[in-house]
């Protein structure tokens, strides 16, 4: 049974599967504005040189950078004519401009989509007046966006339930994102009192947040703690990746760069895979793949940043036969420490690591690891 809930608004096109963060904070929902908006009027730049093609202009173009638009989503405003160049609209993205044409495009406020209630299975590992904590599996999406208008987290949370309101809308107070390949823990608000100071604590950083990663390769030398400091930023040439092979901002900077903090443990390598204990201090979109990514170790199967088939780079044996199985990136949010807002109780949560990565853990560490409990550095925080 599903019952319709209106007032919600489409994401942007761009916005798929692989753009939810590994855990980026979502932005506080208000009762004037149901969704995500198309900026305030047409967005003008000048073309920066001559020879290049239109389409690859407006990827490279900082002015859009923020709005966070894949090339197909570019390539589509070209093709409904919302992109003027020298005065003229122009339809095809190969057409190549020769520098210093005013350029100007117009991305149109996404269409509302409505919200319904479905009877999904909801996994819960805490459930009160205030909050809950939902165990995602993987290949579930957390929230409607293009393509995914029903079958989300949220969805489910609005059957399980029914008088959920945040910000006088009938709607989930789904507090961060996990990507729709991510497994493990996310935390969503009931009320409004309690969404607010939930990410109050994401954003002073006491919200501790560990993660489970299977890798080509290791960051580390086996038990070494590495630091991970960047930036993080979009890329250039691939508007759906972000990278972290940028310098952190300057304090107080108005750059379009974001700090990103990751600290990855290596417990066990064979064999070309190893397994990883990952701390998020920070939650930008993509960082704990983009940050191994960029250090030549992308998670297994993580089509994106370029661990898809890894199975190809592995020698015959028990791990490869185990990675062959994975039809997913490997990464699960195995545990969450967060203070419940309104008792002050310090709650330090876990998720059981899914049978496809138990099995590549045990065939890298030995089946008496293969349930991953040992691989967790535990909480500290009580």
């Amino acid at each position: 049974m599903t019952t319709a809930v209106p007032g919600i608004a489409r994401e942007p096109d761009d916005i798929d599967d692989t753009e939810d963060g590994d855990e980026e904070l979502l932005p506080l929902p208000s009762s004037s504005s149901s969704g995500p908006s198309a900026p305030p009027g047409p967005l003008t730049f000048t073309a920066p040189f001559g020879g290049a093609r239109l389409d690859a202009v407006l990827a490279g173009a900082e002015v859009l950078a923020g709005l966070g638009l894949s090339r197909s989503r570019l390539k589509s405003l070209v093709e409904e004519g919302q992109v003027v160049v020298g005065g003229v609209v122009v339809t095809r993205g190969a057409t190549k401009l020769r520098g210093g044409e005013k350029v100007t495009v117009t991305v149109p406020a996404p269409a509302p989509v409505e919200l319904v209630a479905e009877d999904l299975p909801l996994s819960l590992v805490w459930d009160d007046e205030d909050l809950c904590v939902v165990d995602k599996p993987a290949g579930l999406v957390v929230h409607p966006g293009a393509g995914h208008a029903r079958g989300t987290v949220a969805n489910a949370l609005l059957h399980r339930f029914p008088g959920l309101s945040i910000s006088g809308e009938r709607r989930p107070g789904i507090v961060h994102r996990l990507d729709k390949d991510t497994s493990g823990l996310l935390v969503v608000a009931k009320n409004d009192v309690t969404l607010q100071a939930l990410q109050a604590q994401f954003v002073a950083r006491t919200v501790e947040k560990r993660y489970l990663a299977l890798s080509l390769g290791a960051p580390g030398d086996v038990g070494v703690v590495v630091d991970i400091q960047t930036g993080h930023r979009r890329a250039d040439n691939d508007r759906r990746r972000f990278t972290t092979r940028v310098p952190p901002p300057a304090p107080g900077s108005a750059s379009t760069v974001r700090f990103a903090h990751t600290v990855a443990v290596t417990r066990a390598l064979r064999d070309g895979v190893a397994v990883v204990d990952v701390t998020l201090h920070t939650g930008r979109t993509h960082q704990i793949r983009a940050h191994l990514a960029d250090r030549g170790h992308p998670l297994l199967q993580d089509t994106l940043y370029g661990g898809g088939h890894a199975e190809r780079r592995l020698p015959t044996g028990p791990v490869r036969d185990a990675v062959v199985r994975l039809s997913r990136q490997a990464l699960h949010a195995v545990s969450l420490a967060f203070t419940q807002p309104r008792t002050g109780q310090r709650l330090a949560l876990t998720s059981t690591v899914p049978p496809d990565l138990q099995a590549i853990i045990a065939a890298v560490a030995g089946p008496d690891e293969g349930s991953g409990a040992g691989f967790v550095v535990k909480s500290t925080t009580r």
